[in-house]
């Protein structure tokens, strides 16, 4: 079955895609990898080294490959895009302004996400999508 993006932001000019945690947690959106890293405009080929690493290397127990209308797609989960556009930044593989592009899209795919929640719903999912993003599953 085909899973369906829950927001397409823009980063950088270019579309990227978000979301929901694959697992069923409450998480912040998860982001297409794929979008992420093309967002930045390195060339394909430092893209598909990039991807083949996330995808086969220390992380890849992190990631998910789902299938959605335009084919398989590489899915990772908030802290990843943090670690990645970090890197991205300091090597000067991303412009000036992609970490804030990123964010902006982030927050309005949890808009996306906590749309029809009534403020205190909305509260409560936020301190569990912070929680479960700092590693701390129990209930506050």
């Amino acid at each position: 079955m085909n899973i369906q993006p829950l927001y397409i932001g823009q980063v950088n000019g270019r579309p990227v895609r978000f979301y929901r945690a694959p697992n069923g947690v409450i998480a912040l959106p998860w982001h297409s990898m794929t979008d992420l890293v093309s967002a930045t405009g390195m060339p394909s080929e430092a893209q598909i080294v990039f991807l083949d690493m996330t995808s086969t290397g220390q992380w890849q127990d992190d990631v998910r490959t789902v299938q959605t209308d335009t084919g398989p797609l590489l899915i990772a989960p908030h802290w990843m895009a943090q670690g990645a556009i970090g890197a991205f930044e300091q090597n000067g593989m991303a412009p000036a302004g992609f970490d804030e592009a990123y964010s902006l899209a982030l927050t309005e795919a949890c808009c996306v996400l906590q749309d029809g929640m009534a403020p205190e719903e909305k509260i409560t999912n936020i301190i569990k999508m912070g929680r479960h993003h700092l590693g701390r599953e129990d209930d506050a």
